[in-house]
């Protein structure tokens, strides 16, 4: 199959991070195929939206099962996947942990995660 750049790049995504979530990268990336051109047509008619067209209810019971499951991988998606959206937003680490956090914590909050970024570098 030809696929021009831009599906190729998501196909390589989705085949380097479906194993992280213990997914066939075939299935995956067949369902993004399937679903939106893998990244072409990223806004169906009834409203879904992105490489996998996912609607509002499908987030919405992501988040539901998040909070009374122990699955770690969804966890861990999910708070980088908002990471992200933050770092996209506010241009800078340090504004996205700013809205990452509790506003009563800001003053303190950007110098711990500073202090265990530090350390981590050097582990």
């Amino acid at each position: 199959m030809h696929l021009i750049p831009k599906q190729s790049r998501t196909k390589e995504v989705i085949e380097k991070l479906a194993p992280f979530f213990d997914l066939d990268p075939l299935w995956a990336t067949a369902i993004a195929m399937e679903e939106s051109s893998l990244g072409i047509n990223q806004l169906s008619s009834t409203g879904c939206k992105g490489i996998f067209q996912m609607s509002s209810i499908a987030m919405k019971d992501l988040l539901q099962e998040m909070e009374k499951s122990d699955d770690d991988i969804i966890d861990i998606a999910s708070g980088l996947a908002f990471l992200h959206l933050l770092l996209k937003r506010h241009k800078t680490i340090e504004q996205a942990t700013d809205h990452f956090c509790d506003p009563a914590d800001r003053p303190f909050y950007f110098a711990h995660v500073s202090a265990y970024m530090k350390v981590f570098a050097n582990d």
